[in-house]
């Protein structure tokens, strides 16, 4: 038997749920803003997966953003220059083409090259190993192959091979979600080129205590520095790196690079090849 107090609590509720869905009803018709169709038009032109590589946190945003502004300098490197040619004519105007740009990875500390400072035994996630100690690896600076920036990547361009994360140059896109995953800042983006020297290193370590932890680490031992015509290499904090914008593709820095397995790597026709000392 239901008690005496349960009917009336029931229509009390009923009544309260029916007065507050007319006032959403009524909230909803007095401040509905009906949305303009061209941002829906560019929206759906939009690759959609909300990687933020533009700038806005999602396409829509972007699409919005661009109908109001008109602005052509905005790009959408996911879309690269066949959406911005779609975007300009939608719109009237002339859009920027993005640079296409891909990820790369700054390290080659693969199981072979790299030594281990502790076997790792628990979530694989970079950052929980981050947190529980330095990594993986004897580099503090190295990539620890635990695979937490693949779950950004929304093209399955990324994985994980003997302990170092690759990337599937065809898939990636060069959307940028994947940079901020890693705590150990070992994927970078740059600019696709036919060919394009880079140094495949992170450590900012002195040279000594590199060469004790990995065989393809960086040493600062500024051969290739003084070996470069175009003066595109510098030195930083222990670590050399190319300017791609002064970089000709000379491969003298490969010349003269010291270490046991070359850090300097070369990326040609989107498909990564290793120096002349790797087999």
């Amino acid at each position: 038997m239901y008690s005496e107090s349960f009917i009336p609590a029931v229509a009390s509720l009923g009544s309260l749920a029916f007065v507050l869905g007319i006032i959403i009803l009524f909230v909803s018709k007095k401040f509905f803003v009906a949305e303009d169709p061209t941002v829906s038009m560019i929206n759906a032109l939009l690759p959609g997966v909300n990687c933020g590589a533009c700038g806005y946190p999602s396409c829509s945003q972007f699409a919005e953003e661009l109908v109001r502004t008109r602005n052509p300098s905005m790009t959408c490197p996911v879309g690269g220059g066949e959406l911005a040619e779609k975007l300009g004519t939608a719109l009237g105007i002339t859009m920027a083409e993005p640079k296409p740009v891909t990820c790369v990875v700054l390290c080659q500390g693969h199981n072979g090259n790299a030594r281990e400072s502790a076997e790792y035994v628990g979530i694989r996630d970079c950052w929980a190993a981050a947190q529980a100690f330095a990594g993986t690896k004897q580099c503090r600076f190295a990539c620890t192959g635990l695979g937490s920036c693949i779950a950004f990547c929304d093209f399955n361009a990324m994985r994980i091979e003997n302990g170092l994360v690759v990337i599937d140059k065809e898939l990636c896109t060069g959307c940028g979600a994947c940079v901020p995953a890693c705590p150990y800042g070992v994927l970078t983006m740059q600019e696709k080129k036919t060919e394009r020297y880079f140094i495949a290193c992170s450590s900012h370590d002195r040279g000594a205590e590199t060469r004790k932890a990995c065989d393809a680490g960086c040493t600062a031992c500024q051969k290739c520095v003084r070996e470069c015509p175009e003066q595109a290499i510098v030195i930083d904090n222990f670590l050399a790196s190319i300017i791609q914008e002064k970089c000709t593709s000379c491969g003298k820095c490969i010349e003269v690079c010291p270490t046991k397995v070359n850090c300097i790597l070369l990326e040609r026709d989107m498909e990564t090849v290793k120096s002349k000392k790797v087999p």
